[in-house]
């Protein structure tokens, strides 16, 4: 019985698994999850979240543009193909995403403290200077954090014009928080700057009869950056050593970027200047060791 309930909870947690990475998206992570005081000197911090940026805003928009493309026809004229190449782009600048993480920091000293992070679809590390710690508990930080991305967002589950062949994207964030912690509570607020670079190869789709693979494809470059300005507030709760944690980011949002089409010997051009609000929550457990 006991092997049979084991076989039942593996099966259940791959099925869990499984339903997240199919609706994660390679997404800018505006989470931060750190406290304004930093790991103690010589200890461990231990940190475990999910967040999610929900379809509303920004990503909202992306999303509707890119369920609109069902109504299109199955062979796009050139303007059609133009509007396929731009909606594919913004998608991959700023989805909707659901992504977990696990990250590590260690305390060098009062002062110090250096942190690695390993998500869905991206990976990075940094560090944290306290630039203020003034008792009884009031603290505050300034981070520089360097993340790559390895992973896109799954554009052919939502439409079948677009093909993702290559994608990088690498995201710049300098967090400055201030907050009060004592041995069961953190709280902490501040602003946050993120610079994403991204680009991309995508297969345009020209031909896609219905139920049936795609007959012709041009291919499509895409290039920029986003820019977050972004407002985080925190909280996490719990004993000495162990918080459960509850962070909300609201950032403004803005994408410029370029796409190149390559069709009948021909080169199409357009520009993507894009902008709006992105929401993100995020909730997690903090472990010093």
């Amino acid at each position: 019985m006991r092997g049979r309930a084991h076989r039942r909870s593996a099966h259940q947690l791959t099925l869990v698994a499984a339903l997240v990475a199919s609706v994660a998206g390679c997404s800018t992570s505006l989470t931060s999850m750190q406290p304004a005081r930093l790991v103690p000197a010589g200890h461990v911090s231990a940190t475990s979240s999910i967040q999610l940026t929900p379809p509303t805003g920004l990503p909202g928009e992306v999303r509707e543009e890119l369920e609109g493309l069902r109504g299109m026809s199955r062979r796009p004229n050139p303007e059609q193909v133009r509007e396929i190449a731009t909606i594919a782009g913004a998608a991959l600048a700023q989805p909707p995403s659901v992504d977990a993480q696990l990250a590590l920091a260690v305390g060098l000293s009062k002062r110090l403290e250096l942190d690695a992070r390993v998500r869905s679809t991206s990976a990075g590390g940094g560090l944290r200077v306290q630039w203020l710690r003034m008792a009884p508990g009031i603290y505050g930080a300034l981070g520089l954090q360097l993340d790559g991305s390895f992973g896109a967002f799954p554009l052919d589950r939502i439409t079948d014009r677009a093909r993702i062949e290559r994608f990088r994207r690498f995201d710049l964030a300098v967090p400055l928080t201030v907050g009060f912690s004592r041995r069961w509570i953190h709280l902490w607020a501040g602003p946050k700057l993120v610079w994403s670079r991204v680009a991309s190869d995508i297969a345009v789709c020209l031909d896609a009869p219905r139920d049936a693979p795609c007959r012709a494809e041009a291919p499509l470059t895409m290039s920029g950056s986003v820019l977050y300005l972004a407002g985080q507030v925190g909280i996490a709760v719990g004993s000495s050593r162990f918080w459960v944690a509850f962070e909300l980011t609201v950032a403004h949002a803005r994408v410029r970027a370029e796409v190149d089409l390559q069709m009948s010997g021909a080169s199409m051009r357009d520009d993507i200047d894009a902008r709006g609000a992105v929401v993100t929550p995020a909730l997690g457990i903090i472990l010093w060791i």
